[in-house]
C-alpha cells in the first residue's frame, strides 16, 4: 500500500484534524480511570467483548484531549479492522502508518496514538514497546480477545502497560443511557416504578451500548443476533481456525441457555459426544472472546478447584436471551448473571460454594472471604425469605472481621438472624447502583 493511499485512509479516520471535533457518545464510568493515565508512559490497553464500547471510550479520551487544548494533529487514530489492511497485518504495516503520519501530519510533536483492534497484528507488542521507548508518544490500544494481553505479551510489556476490561453497560450506566440521572437512593424512591421498568428491560436486552440506545425491540433483537454471529465467527472461528463450526455454535448456545448452572468439561464432553481436548479448546476460545465466563468453586486447594465443576455466566443477558430464546421463566437466573457481571468488575476474586447448600457468590479479598451473597428474586409481594435461600448462611461465617452476609432480593429489605449470623436482605437494584 503506497503512502498516498495510507494518507487517504488516515484522513478518513481522523476527521478531527480539520474539524477539531469528534463524536464521542455518552461517557462511560471507566473514562475517569483512563484519563488518570494520560500523562503516564505506560501503554493503555482496553480489552473486552466486541461492541462493548471500547472504540467509543477511545473517542471520549480523544475528545478530552481536544478540549484540553491538545492540537488535533497530535492525535492519530487507526482502525485495524479496516478491510484494506486485511492482506497486510504486520509490524511493517504499523510502522508505515506511523511514519506516514509523522512525515505528513506531525513531524516532531508528542503523538497520542490510538490503535483499534490491535490483536489483528501479530507481534504488535514488540512494535509498541519499541516506539514507546524511542518516540515522544502515548499509546492506547483496544482488543476483542483476552489474548490481546496473553502471558507472552504481558511479559514483553511488563511494567509498560496498564489494562482495563471494558464490559457492556452496568445497570447504573444503563440508566444514564435512558436519560435517567438517578444518583441517590432518595431519587430512586421518587422514581421507583420507572427504574424498576428499566431494570426489567435491562434484564431482557442487556447492556450493549448501541442496543440500549435503540428504541425498537425488533432492532434490538436484530443487533443482538448480529453481535452473537460476529463474536462466534470473527472472534472465535476465524481467530482459532475452528473447522467444526456447528459443534462450536451448539456448545455456545447450550452454555448460554444454562447460565448459573453447574457443569464440567466431562459433562460437556458426554453431552456433545466429542473429545475432551475439543471441549477444552472450544470452551477456552469462548472464554477468551469474553462471550462466557466461568465461576469456580471456593477452596484454598488448587486441586479441589480444578476438579470441581464450574458455573457459567454470559457477558450480556441480552445476547443470552436472543440466542437461547428464553426470558420470562429465567428471571432469577438472569438477575444472578447481572450480579455476577457486577461483582467481577469491582472485586478481584469471586467464587461459589457448595457445602450442603450452594452459596451463589463468595467475595475474596486476599485470602479472606469478605462477603457471602445469595440471589433470590422472588415475587415483590413476598415478605419471607424461603428456607432454601437462607440455608447457606446457617454455617458460621469463617471470614474477615466485618464480613457481610447478603441476600439480594426483588424488593424486600431488612435483616434477619440465622443461627449466629446476621443476614441483610437488600433490593438488587440498590446493590447494583451502590446504595448499600
Amino acid at each position: 500500500m503506497n503512502s498516498e493511499k495510507i494518507k487517504e485512509i488516515l484522513n478518513a479516520y481522523n476527521k478531527f484534524w480539520t474539524t477539531g471535533l469528534i463524536e464521542a457518545g455518552i461517557e462511560r464510568t471507566v473514562l475517569a480511570d483512563c484519563l488518570r493515565q494520560i500523562d503516564t508512559k505506560e501503554t493503555i490497553v482496553l480489552k473486552g467483548i466486541r461492541r462493548s464500547g471500547k472504540s467509543t471510550l477511545m473517542a471520549q479520551v480523544i475528545q478530552h484531549l481536544l478540549r484540553s487544548g491538545v492540537s488535533p494533529s497530535s492525535i492519530l487514530r487507526v482502525n485495524l479492522d479496516e478491510p484494506l489492511f486485511a492482506a497486510d497485518y504486520s509490524i511493517d504495516l504499523l510502522e508505515r502508518l506511523y511514519r506516514t503520519y509523522r512525515e505528513s501530519i506531525n513531524p516532531a510533536d508528542r503523538c497520542y496514538l490510538f490503535l483499534d483492534e490491535i490483536q489483528n497484528v501479530p507481534g504488535w507488542e514488540q512494535w509498541v514497546r519499541g516506539r514507546s521507548e524511542t518516540e515522544n508518544i502515548k499509546i492506547f490500544a483496544t482488543g476483542s480477545s483476552s489474548r490481546v494481553l496473553s502471558p507472552e505479551i504481558g511479559t514483553k510489556l511488563t511494567g509498560r502497560q496498564i489494562s482495563f476490561t471494558i464490559f457492556p453497560l452496568s445497570f447504573s450506566e444503563y440508566l444514564r443511557f435512558q436519560d435517567l440521572d438517578i444518583d441517590t437512593e432518595q431519587e430512586y424512591r421518587t422514581r421507583k416504578p420507572v427504574v424498576r421498568k428499566s431494570f426489567t428491560d435491562y434484564l431482557r436486552y442487556g447492556g450493549f451500548p448501541e442496543v440500549a440506545l435503540k428504541p425498537d425491540p425488533e432492532d434490538k433483537d436484530l443487533l443482538l443476533k448480529h453481535y452473537f454471529e460476529d463474536i462466534v465467527y470473527r472472534d472465535v472461528v476465524s481467530r482459532y481456525q475452528i473447522r467444526d463450526t456447528l459443534t462450536l455454535k451448539n456448545l455456545a448456545v447450550y452454555l448460554l441457555a444454562n447460565i448459573g448452572n453447574l457443569t464440567s468439561v466431562t459433562k460437556l464432553k458426554n453431552n456433545f459426544g466429542i473429545s475432551q481436548d475439543k471441549v477444552e479448546n472450544y470452551w477456552s476460545a469462548l472464554v477468551e472472546s469474553y462471550l462466557l465466563s466461568p465461576l469456580l468453586k471456593f477452596s484454598y486447594s488448587a486441586k479441589i478447584r480444578a476438579r470441581a465443576g464450574f458455573k457459567v455466566y454470559a457477558v450480556d443477558t441480552g445476547v443470552r436471551n436472543r440466542i437461547a430464546f428464553s426470558f420470562s421463566g429465567d428471571t432469577g437466573r438472569l438477575v444472578e448473571n447481572v450480579v455476577f457481571n457486577h461483582l467481577r468488575q469491582v472485586h478481584e476474586e469471586i467464587c461459589y460454594e457448595t457445602n450442603g447448600h450452594e452459596t451463589d457468590f463468595l467475595v475474596k479479598e486476599g485470602t479472606a472471604v469478605t462477603r457471602r451473597i445469595q440471589v433470590w428474586y422472588g415475587d415483590p409481594a413476598e415478605t419471607e425469605i424461603p428456607a432454601r435461600e437462607s440455608a447457606p448462611f446457617a454455617k458460621s461465617f469463617a471470614a474477615a472481621a466485618g464480613g457481610e452476609n447478603l441476600i439480594l432480593t426483588n424488593d424486600l429489605e431488612g435483616e434477619i438472624t440465622i443461627g449466629s449470623e446476621k443476614v441483610r436482605s437488600l433490593p438488587v437494584i440498590k446493590f447494583l447502583c451502590g446504595w448499600v
